[in-house]
């Protein structure tokens, strides 16, 4: 059970080998262990609500969004950079929720361009995910 809404529908009906690998994957690893724990997640994230507490946020933020998220829209991702002075806001003309598993080489460009920005160190790592 891969919720559609996680990937774009342009994915969904593009990759179809990938989202059953990704299906699988995300089932044998959350659904398989305990469903009611993950059902229970699964409320508490629609039910959570941080408007108006991101304020105190002084720190520099990097908010990704992709323009085809049925999950949290570009215009969800635009109220939270409103609310974090030090946000920036890179909304991707590809992709839906799992901007990661859909775009990953804009997903990890974009993640690393900001640390540099942020004169942080930055480690090369392979994840298993970007096969």
């Amino acid at each position: 059970m891969v919720m559609p809404w996680l990937f774009s529908k342009p994915f969904r009906q593009g990759h179809a080998e990938k989202v059953r690998e990704i299906k699988a994957r995300f089932a044998g690893r959350y659904l398989s262990r305990n469903s009611k724990a993950f059902e229970r997640q699964m409320k508490a994230n629609i039910a959570h609500d941080t408007r108006g507490c991101l304020h105190p946020i002084d720190v520099p933020a990097l908010i990704l969004v992709g323009k085809h998220d049925e999950l949290t829209p570009p215009g969800m991702a635009k109220e939270l950079k409103s609310e974090i002075p030090n946000a920036e806001l890179l909304i991707f003309e590809q992709g839906g929720h799992a901007l990661y598993w859909e775009v990953p080489h804009l997903f990890n460009k974009a993640i690393l361009d900001f640390l540099k920005s942020q004169n942080l160190k930055v480690h090369k790592a392979k994840s298993q995910f970007l096969s």
